[in-house]
């Protein structure tokens, strides 16, 4: 994986608040999880409506769909995790970045997870050398913040063996014992371990960077030339739906169920998304190094 400081700090633009001005179209890219129920709130309250927009919310099966429909204009702005839209600045994608939206926890329990089956012996990462990891991508995110817990406890991240597979079929292989652990995200961290089929043996992001980036929002710097001061007002159109969030966490949960279809007493017992959208440098430079260094 390529990934350099250079373009790293190119992609990133953060937005002052924004004037108040006639409303603005914006097509907004996003994905049907937790973590971005905001979005559906500041549509249906008239957030968006209040900050000069006419939001056009455009649902999208994963990241990749939606940044490949940012690249090709057939949306304005989009959720992307941060290293994702800093190695696709490499291929010429010419990213900035519009807001922080949700970061790690500094502590467990938080959004994602190495998870073994309920009777493994591996008690945590330290005891992952030459195991068999199931993972979401070889390339993304979690499978990086994961080597970098490995090689913190002194393994080599290469004799790990990962095998790639959606997080939908990780329960079942991890039942099946078709792998040794699997990298995974709510909902399906707190169903397996309602359930008793799997253990949380390492929460990754907090132990590789607590407190980084996991999700913001992107535009095009050509679109946000030519479109000055729409960025702005979705940026405080977010801060407003982060901040209703963060209010409450029992209406927060009412909301994320509704919007996601999740049994409410499953979202009741998963660790609430981090939704924060104030930046942290050091963060963001210490999440830079890693994938760097990767």
């Amino acid at each position: 994986m390529k990934v350099t400081r250079r373009a790293v700090f190119a992609s990133t633009l953060i937005l002052a608040a924004p004037t108040l001005a006639q409303e603005t179209k914006l097509r907004v890219g996003t994905l049907k999880q937790a973590g971005l129920t905001n979005v559906q709130v500041a549509a249906r309250d008239g957030i968006f409506k209040r900050n000069g927009l006419d939001a056009q919310i455009i649902e999208f099966r994963n990241g990749n769909d939606a940044i490949s429909a940012l690249q090709g204009a057939s949306v304005d702005v989009v959720l992307s995790s941060p290293p994702f839209a800093m190695t696709a600045n490499e291929s010429g994608f010419d990213l900035a970045l519009v807001l922080q939206n949700e970061t790690s926890r500094t502590a467990g329990p938080d959004t994602g997870a190495v998870i073994v089956h309920a009777d493994s012996p591996i008690k945590s990462a330290a005891d992952l050398a030459g195991k068999t990891i199931g993972v979401n991508t070889t390339r993304g995110h979690m499978t990086i913040a994961l080597k970098k817990v490995l090689a913190d406890r002194g393994l080599d991240p290469v004799k790990v063996n990962y095998a790639e597979m959606p997080f939908i079929a990780q329960p079942d292989a991890l039942k099946l014992k078709r792998v040794d652990a699997v990298v995974s995200v709510d909902p399906f961290t707190t169903q397996m371990s309602l359930t008793g089929s799997g253990r949380v043996v390492s929460w990754l992001y907090v132990e590789s960077i607590p407190e980084q980036p996991i999700g913001a929002w992107y535009a095009k710097n050509a679109w946000l030339a030519k479109n000055p001061g729409v960025g702005q007002k979705f940026a405080q159109a977010m801060r407003e739906s982060i901040d209703w969030m963060n209010a409450d966490p029992v209406r927060a949960r009412k909301e994320i169920a509704a919007y996601t279809g999740l049994d409410p007493a499953l979202v009741e017992k998963m660790p609430l998304n981090n939704l924060d959208y104030r930046i942290r440098p050091a963060k963001w430079q210490a999440l830079i190094d890693m994938f760097v260094k990767a």
